[in-house]
């Protein structure tokens, strides 16, 4: 058994409280924020602060809890910590805090400190962040990583799109962004309480959405590591992936890798109901590239624009739904440090499949 087996192990077997007081590692040096949202989970997160601030200090011999008042507060609080001097930023809660705290450490696309580091405490409805970047689901246990984990610089996209009232829009993505039918599932999915998870509530948007979208016709362009790469076409989604998954656990990124400088982008082609239902089970396993018509391609930059100006292509941006095309993606390699649940870092992996751009997989 290596190292690395026996400490993932010792890790699924005991979770962070089930050691002894004497064994666990205090970080003494650096200086950790938590953003919370108290509307995280259906709103039971905010009755969780005192039991946060009690693991949050058996973890830091620094740190502070702080609670987001509305909609883009996080990113307030987290450009506020940063420029306070704060070591780690944690966000505490689902995709969109993520979002929003990671969007508080740039200006525009530019990182406001290079050296600070950003960590995840998942208590939303949607873990897809966490799970690219191995955080665990249990709080103490995350709290421990934010203080022990392993830090490596990763890679975020840069986003310019139209706003719903025709405006330009502009913001840092983190996990994985796309248009067509998951826009419009983000959109229903977060209408709805979320009240049964993440993927219950993902998967019954998904159903519902395919009932009655009509795909619109689309022109994609993108530059990769084998040159320039376009597409045009009727198109049912888009996955423009920077981690690994998205709506609730739909492993649209399998294979790729947050610290390489590339997307890895999915186009789905348009497919019956009866069709879309008997493939939904591939975008969970990952083996979605098997669906007759999809191309998968890498990606540093994306454009793509709908070529029916009445039709509207909702955005779904790291779980939320903040505009529509058209629309441009691109990536900025390394500029933040995150702190993980890595047991070995991905950094060392040479194994990653390739696809030619406009390549289709069947």
């Amino acid at each position: 058994m290596t190292r690395e087996q026996a400490v993932a192990d010792r890790f699924k077997v005991r979770g962070y409280n089930d050691f002894d007081p004497r064994e666990r590692v205090r970080n003494e040096t650096e200086r950790i924020v938590c953003i919370l949202n108290p509307r995280a989970r259906a709103g039971s997160a905010g009755a969780r602060v005192g039991e946060l601030k009690r693991a949050l200090d058996r973890c830091f011999a620094q740190g502070e809890v702080v609670v987001t008042e509305g909609p883009g507060h996080a990113s307030e609080l987290a450009a506020e910590a940063l420029a306070g001097g704060a070591d780690i930023v944690a966000a505490v809660g689902g995709d969109g805090t993520c979002n929003e705290v990671v969007n508080g450490f740039f200006d525009g696309e530019r990182p406001r400190r290079r050296s600070a580091i950003f960590s995840v405490i998942p208590w939303g409805t949607g873990g897809d962040l966490a799970r690219s970047i191995n955080a665990p689901k249990s709080m103490g246990d995350a709290l421990w990583i934010a203080a022990m984990g392993m830090t490596l610089p990763s890679d975020v996209g840069h986003l310019r799109y139209t706003r719903a009232d025709g405006g330009d829009g502009e913001r840092i993505f983190i996990n994985v962004a796309g248009f067509g039918a998951n826009g419009e599932v983000v959109s229903r999915a977060n209408k709805s309480s979320k009240r049964f998870g993440g993927t219950a509530s993902f998967l019954s948007a998904t159903l519902a959405t395919l009932v009655n979208y009509q795909p619109g016709r689309m022109t994609l362009t993108w530059e990769g590591p084998d040159g320039p790469g376009s597409w045009s076409g009727e198109l049912l989604s888009a996955f423009v992936a920077n981690g690994q998954y998205c709506g609730g656990g739909m492993h649209v990124g399998k294979g790729g890798s947050m610290h390489d400088g590339w997307f890895d982008l999915t186009l789905l082609p348009p497919m019956s109901l009866g069709r879309s239902v008997s493939q939904s089970w591939r975008l969970y396993d990952g083996s979605m590239t098997k669906i007759p018509g999809v191309i998968r391609a890498r990606a540093s930059s994306v454009e793509a624009r709908c070529e029916d100006d009445s039709r509207s292509i909702l955005l779904d941006v790291d779980g939320e739904q903040p505009g529509k095309l058209p629309a441009s993606f691109k990536v900025i390699p390394r500029p933040l440090q995150i702190r993980g649940g890595w047991l070995r870092s991905p950094l060392l992996d040479e194994d990653r499949p390739t696809w030619k751009p406009g390549a289709t997989r069947r």
